[in-house]
């Protein structure tokens, strides 16, 4: 009898629990407004109009009204990096040509994860692929780990930009590149230029966020510091890299591949000081120290040891001395095992973990370019934060730099093979908005116009109008600590709600292509095969889903314990 009474009382209880849940509408969590929803975006007019259309997408499909944060290029590099934002429209530009370029950075941990998603299995395949030698096991195993990737969706690629352009008919020999830096200006001129010949006028349309080629992330400084910097190696204008072509007048590999040993040409600072092999093993090592920061270092873990040195926990000297004093004290054990050594002012000796068949690329991106050490040891963190605060080994130097308003290169007289260079001066303005460039450009104030605005490519058709595509993709990305983008229905929600194909059709308009997987098609596998088209193929929907979207939305809300917004 105690037992039956125990029993009616356990489940009067329970019985009132669920009329008092119930009376609450499902659970006390189902009375939960959802969260705003806030997007953070550059602050450029064009950002400024793609997001509008998104916006426009995700209140039609999903019945969300969204809220855009329009900030600066740097401020939301830097909202990306502290993770300080729900949802980020954001974009990645190749490295190099390779798939792992795009899907390194988001195993768990990397430099570049900014939205704290992790699977193990997506980390198991990607070291597996950079362990792997046999290019057909690596892309496999990149392809299978950029699926998960989109199953997943920490982000939600929306398209592959293209590149329309225009130039005036006196520009001559500018290079564009889909991968890397965009320009290179080496062998650029201008001839027959009305007033002043030789000089270009480009609008650069943002301020660089850092000229410190271990610490710059974007493309915007990559472009400067391509212009301003050389490495061991400059790619032709045919994308070939060959002896000589920077400041590695020759190199040998060991018979395993493991072992570069390149002879430094004779060749000067801007400030007239000889450039060694000594500021290569000093600025690879800074980058791969962990006290410099750099969110680039991955890319010279392919040294021997430069993971080690990188990965070497450095609390925080203000709470920890003692800790700190030890961690500096394996960082400078840890310096002496990476494999970058200068044997002498002229021969710089590199081994890496493994046989790496992109290694030369790499070595004039970057973060691989050398930098003054008598300079960085100078001035160091205020190193090339102003004109007359750095150096260049490259075919110009920064003659003055307006913050936010104008930079002006101009030739460097003590480049090793200044005699090619022809272009005296490049001036390069910061505008945001789409009308004055355009406007500049017909008056001759700009002498070319890159990723003109769809709205006006029919103006440029018949003035010489010319696309290249892009090695890059943009997407959504999402902060998987988020309360609502956590869970990844909801992400999914928002990646069927976007509609690619109208996206690239209405918005963009610029000859861009529906992002049906992450990494770009133009990103190769091998030999003329793209590695999306026959890796990965089209995973992503062109056209949006709004039935599925919304479903997958209210599950994802229901499960968070919200409430699906009013229509």
């Amino acid at each position: 009898m105690r037992k039956l009474k125990a029993l009616s009382m356990v489940v009067l209880i329970a019985l009132l629990a669920s009329v008092a849940l119930s009376g609450c509408g499902g659970g006390k969590a189902a009375q939960q407004e959802m969260p705003k929803v806030v997007m953070v975006a550059d602050d450029t007019e064009r950002a400024k109009q793609l997001c509008q259309a998104l916006q426009g997408m995700f209140l039609d499909n999903l019945g969300i009204q969204v809220e855009i944060q329009s900030v600066d290029f740097k401020t939301r590099l830097e909202k990306m990096r502290n993770k300080d934002f729900s949802m980020v429209f954001a974009g990645w530009g190749a490295d190099y040509d390779d798939p792992a370029t795009f899907l390194d950075l988001w195993v768990t941990g990397g430099d570049f994860n900014d939205c704290y998603w992790s699977n193990p299995k997506y980390d198991e395949l990607i070291n597996k692929a950079k362990a792997s030698s046999d290019q057909k096991e690596r892309m496999q195993a990149l392809a299978e780990a950029e699926k998960i990737l989109l199953q997943e969706l920490p982000i939600a690629p929306v398209y592959w930009r293209a590149w329309p352009f225009v130039d005036k008919p006196w520009v001559k020999g500018i290079v564009r590149k889909a991968v890397g830096a965009e320009f290179d200006f080496k062998w650029a001129y201008t001839e027959g230029r009305p007033g002043k010949e030789n000089e270009l006028y480009w609008n650069l349309g943002e301020e660089p966020p850092s000229l410190d080629a271990q610490k710059s992330t974007d493309v915007v400084s990559f472009d400067i510091l391509n212009a301003v910097l050389e490495g061991l190696v400059r790619p032709d204008p045919n994308g070939e890299i060959k002896k000589g072509s920077g400041l590695a007048l020759d190199w040998t590999v060991s018979p395993d591949g493991k072992v570069y040993t390149f002879t430094l040409r004779d060749a000067k600072w801007s400030d007239g000081k000889p450039i060694t092999a000594e500021d290569f093993e000093y600025s690879w090592k800074r980058a791969l120290d962990p006290r410099t920061g750099s969110q680039y270092a991955y890319q010279l873990y392919y040294l021997k040891g430069g993971q080690a040195l990188n990965t070497i926990e450095l609390p925080d000297p203000n709470k920890d001395k003692a800790g700190y004093d030890q961690a500096v004290k394996k960082i400078e054990e840890a310096m002496a095992n990476v494999g970058v050594k200068a044997k002498d002012a002229k021969t710089l000796e590199v081994t890496l973990e493994q046989p790496t068949p992109f290694f030369l690329w790499l070595t004039s991106f970057p973060t691989y370019l050398p930098q003054p050490k008598h300079l960085v040891e100078k001035y160091g963190d205020k190193y090339a934060s102003e004109a007359n605060l750095m150096a260049a080994s490259g075919p110009f130097m920064v003659q003055s730099w307006k913050h936010k308003s104008e930079i002006t290169l101009v030739k460097n007289p003590n480049y090793w093979d200044a005699a090619t260079v022809k272009l005296t001066k490049i001036h390069m303005d910061m505008i945001k908005d789409i009308n004055t460039p355009l406007n500049m450009f017909e008056k001759n104030e700009l002498d070319f116009l890159y990723r003109v605005p769809g709205q006006f490519i029919d103006q440029y058709k018949d003035k010489g109008l010319k696309t290249i595509s892009e090695a890059t993709c943009w997407y959504l990305e999402f902060n998987c600590q988020d309360p609502l983008f956590k869970n990844a229905k909801i992400r999914q929600a928002f990646a069927l709600a976007v509609d690619r194909e109208s996206f690239v059709k209405n918005v963009t308009k610029d000859g861009s292509w529906p992002a049906t997987a992450y990494t770009p098609p133009v990103i190769h596998s091998g030999p003329n095969e793209s590695f999306q088209k026959t890796y990965v193929k089209d995973v992503l929907p062109v056209k949006a889903d709004p039935e599925k979207a919304k479903k997958l939305l209210e599950e994802g809300l229901k499960e968070l314990g919200y409430k699906m917004p009013k229509a």
